[in-house]
């Protein structure tokens, strides 16, 4: 299994592209490719990731956009907005396949008070189907995210939601912290996603204290020697990226120490 990070962990503290020269300097040699905002979704910003990429001998094995700019109204009841948020996806995956990214990291619709009609999966599962086919396209698989405030919050979804899936294209990402917000165990999600799982976020907490005591991998309770287990002994083959809060470390250096022990327990499994 591949480890590296996400260069969401440095969201607000600097540029993408800044990023990526960052996560090579704290000793990774994969990484997931966090877009910001409209203007990254653009082919002049693509050409320029691809250059800093090559330059440092970067894999991106994944590429995630900020969700709230466009993924909700992939679902919504009005067409102008759906053909404008599928314009949008295109573009983060155009950047992706030109990153040569495998996975494109997928929150899909909210949890909003009074869109119980959004909420039918009767009519998002071929929604989510088209999506994933559409990445299969860009010789990407769309990797479905669990998110405590998405609807795909609770572990119970996957066997809801896969009624309505046809596409073989679509997998799920398993997210540590978004799992502990929900109010559930990690491994709960990671039974219930079972061979679509094809992504995983790496986080820490401790429940003991407050906020969940979201923590870099490495500085809380989470047993991530069980987690690494598991996924070796189901023959995982995908990746694990840290991705923390930004807010939750102090030096960008502790990232390259979380790092070094997550490949310390990795090698152990």
């Amino acid at each position: 299994m591949q480890l590296g990070i996400s260069t969401a962990s440095f969201y607000s503290r600097m540029l993408t592209e800044d990023a990526l020269t960052t996560v090579k300097e704290l000793g990774a040699d994969v990484c997931e490719v966090f877009l910001d905002s409209y203007c990254e979704y653009e082919p002049d910003f693509g050409a320029v990731l691809y250059e800093r990429v090559r330059e440092l001998n970067l894999e991106v094995l994944s590429v995630h956009a900020m969700s709230q700019q466009f993924e909700p109204q992939l679902f919504s009841l009005s067409v102008r907005q759906r053909e404008d948020a599928l314009k949008l996806m295109q573009k983060v995956l155009t950047q992706g396949r030109l990153l040569g990214a495998q996975r494109m990291v997928f929150h899909g619709p909210a949890r909003l008070r009074g869109a119980v009609r959004n909420a039918q999966y009767k009519r998002i599962g071929p929604i989510v189907s088209d999506l994933a086919d559409m990445a299969g396209d860009y010789g990407i698989r769309l990797a479905w995210e669990n998110v405590s405030w998405c609807l795909f919050s609770y572990p119970e979804f996957v066997s809801e939601i896969m009624d309505y899936i046809k596409s073989d294209n679509l997998g799920f990402t398993l997210d540590i912290k978004q799992a502990v917000r929900s109010g559930r165990n990690p491994f709960e999600y990671l039974e219930a996603m079972g061979g679509r799982l094809c992504h995983v976020h790496l986080c820490d907490y401790d429940l003991s204290k407050q906020d969940f005591g979201l923590c870099l991998p490495g500085k809380g309770t989470f047993d991530f020697g069980r987690l690494f287990k598991t996924l070796d002994s189901s023959g995982y083959d995908g990746a694990a990226m840290i991705e923390p809060y930004s807010d939750i470390y102090g030096s960008v250096e502790e990232i390259g120490d979380s790092l070094a022990a997550m490949r310390l327990i990795n090698g152990e499994m």
